[in-house]
């Protein structure tokens, strides 16, 4: 609700206690000894802070009995006052107040004792805004004053309170009808949540040297609780504690909160996030600070579901933010990112990001990615790249992101594509260069084959519902100068059974080629279709120049996972998810 409305309300109770007993005093004393002034007062106004207008009232004789037939309290002074001093949480406001009406009771008169007070219908007014009406019932015993209100939707509110030890108790439940009518009343919409409906609370308060508060919140509709313990007029300190509870399907967990002036500390130990920062009310509410975490797992299951099939093994990350004026902006820092996509493994990635939220329109955010390592059966190196978000979006809408300017390391060379739309369909221009051929070759050390030289081109990758294709791709060799040799103990046996291929295989045994160039078409289902054209001579074979046409086709989904194979059947796989990942 915010400083400025804190101190009116409850000032407003205290406020009712204390008008309460000076009018049982002032009009008993009168009355009692004059019927004529009594029935004058009868339908009286007094124009104090809070106005008062009584309408019906009769007086019996000791213990003073007074019967009210209607009061209407008008409360809009005691906002008035609070705008214009504007201070914020301030619980040194309540002091002097409180230290008055322990003063004022303390004085009553023990002939006093066993009077009670009744209202049959008391109207709580912001000026000609009705904003609650029920029945009020004050008595006294001793030096203690208990005051019943009623409201007749639902609500209610109990306080008792002891003058000489100079302590209250204040309880009660607030119906959905009355929390919908302050809403409205003093412009705090966030009380008309139905998750508030019927909040019950209680409130202890000590302050005969200095303050010590403790108080408890239920929210029936949440199942939920909230604990807090206040110490301290001026140096004042605010500890809570609250249950988990499901907020619109997430799950909060439980978690510990500290607060002082202008300063907040969390601990929320399931999600082994803390965090601390400022915080003010006026004249607007502002939030800074910091979360961090060793381990975002937890908070990413809660809140985030990856695109599958990823999967976080381990991160660390630094959130700095600013809630301002219901907008939220900040800057997100990750580390020790591990993850899978599959089988596909993704090491030690850092993120840092730069985000604003807005509660009507959802997320906007840019940043940028970097991988030591991302493993496809051919590793991928230095990967890096930015990402940009134009307009506001959920956060589950991962489509409108455009990632830009992507490099990588693959094979001894580099790789880029400039710009990448995760909206479907799109196209996207991958661009090789000098991707070394002897690294290729490595990946099949089977073949007993040899390649130096490397490889430069494009190839159009089209983004689909069914996955991913290449058409019209095209790769050719920079240097003039590149070997191939063939050596394959199988060689002998091809060219027995194959005679037509003796000339072809017996120039790769020895080939010095001075143009390879090749057209490369990639189906969604991973079925790679590659025309290649090699220019060259082996001197052993013919000095002169022969041109070879050479027709690939393989499935590169199922040879990247054949390259996987040995990996898996040994355990490396799984041993580095154990050491990476911090989940159990």
């Amino acid at each position: 609700m915010g400083g400025a409305y804190l101190k009116p309300l409850f000032l407003g109770f205290t406020a009712r206690l204390k008008l309460s007993i000076w009018l049982c005093l002032v009009v008993a004393s009168a009355c009692y000894a004059n019927p004529k002034l009594e029935a004058a007062l009868a339908n009286g106004a007094w124009g104090a802070c809070p106005q008062l207008t009584v309408e019906g009232l009769s007086v019996s004789s000791f213990p003073l009995l007074l019967d009210v037939e209607s009061l209407d309290i008008d409360i809009s002074c005691l906002f008035k006052q609070t705008e214009q001093q504007n201070t914020g949480f301030e619980p040194a406001q309540w002091q002097a107040p409180l230290k008055q009406l322990f003063q004022q009771l303390q004085n009553i008169p023990a002939a006093f004792n066993g009077s009670r007070i009744a209202v049959k219908r008391l109207n709580i007014k912001h000026g000609k805004q009705l904003v609650a009406q029920g029945t009020l019932n004050l008595s006294q015993r001793g030096q203690q004053w208990q005051l019943n209100f009623s409201e007749g939707q639902g609500s209610n509110v109990e306080l008792l309170v002891v003058a000489q030890a100079q302590t209250l108790q204040l309880k009660g439940q607030l119906a959905p009808h009355l929390l919908n009518t302050l809403a409205q009343q003093f412009k705090q919409t966030w009380l008309a949540d139905e998750r508030l409906a019927n909040l019950q609370f209680s409130l202890s308060a000590d302050v005969e040297n200095d303050l010590s508060v403790s108080s408890n919140f239920k929210l029936p509709a949440l199942a939920a609780s909230l604990d807090a313990q206040l110490k301290g007029w001026e140096n004042w300190q605010l500890s809570a504690n609250h249950s988990g509870f499901d907020l619109d399907g997430w799950i909060i967990p439980a978690a510990d909160w500290q607060f002082q002036q202008q300063s907040w500390q969390l601990n929320v130990e399931e999600w082994q996030l803390s965090g601390l920062g400022t915080w003010q009310l006026q004249p607007t509410l502002v939030i800074q600070g910091s979360l961090n975490s060793d381990d975002l797992i937890a908070l990413q299951q809660h809140f985030y579901t990856l695109p599958k099939p990823a999967n976080l093994l381990s991160a660390a990350a630094d959130l700095q933010f600013t809630w301002q004026d219901n907008l939220l902006s900040g800057k997100l820092k990750a580390q020790g990112i591990n993850a899978l996509w599959g089988e596909l493994r993704f090491d030690d990635g850092a993120l840092n990001s730069e985000f604003s939220f807005k509660p009507e329109l959802g997320l906007q955010h840019s940043g940028s990615l970097a991988l030591t390592q991302w493993d496809i059966g051919i590793p991928l190196t230095q990967l890096a790249l930015n990402w940009q978000q134009a307009e506001f979006a959920p956060l589950a809408q991962w489509q409108s992101l455009v990632l830009q300017d992507i490099n990588f390391k693959v094979l001894g060379g580099a790789a880029q594509i400039k710009q990448l739309p995760l909206a479907l369909p799109n196209v996207a221009k991958l661009e090789l260069d000098k991707v070394q051929l002897a690294e290729l070759v490595k990946l099949h050390p089977e073949l007993g084959l040899t390649m130096q030289g490397s490889v430069s081109g494009n190839l159009p990758v089209h983004f689909g519902e069914a996955g991913i294709a290449i058409a019209g791709g095209r790769l050719a060799v920079e240097e003039p100068n590149g070997h191939i040799a063939l050596t394959h103990q199988s060689l002998v046996a091809i060219k027995a059974q194959h005679p037509s291929l003796d000339f072809a295989l017996s120039l790769l045994e020895d080939f010095d080629y001075e143009t390879l160039a090749a057209e490369v078409d990639f189906a969604e289902d991973g079925q790679l279709d590659m025309q290649v054209k090699l220019i060259g001579r082996n001197q052993r074979v013919s000095p002169r120049l022969v041109t070879l046409n050479y027709r690939h086709q393989e499935n590169i989904y199922q040879l990247l996972r054949s390259l996987r194979i040995g990996e898996q059947l040994s355990g490396q796989l799984q041993q580095w998810i154990d050491d990476t990942s911090s989940s159990p």
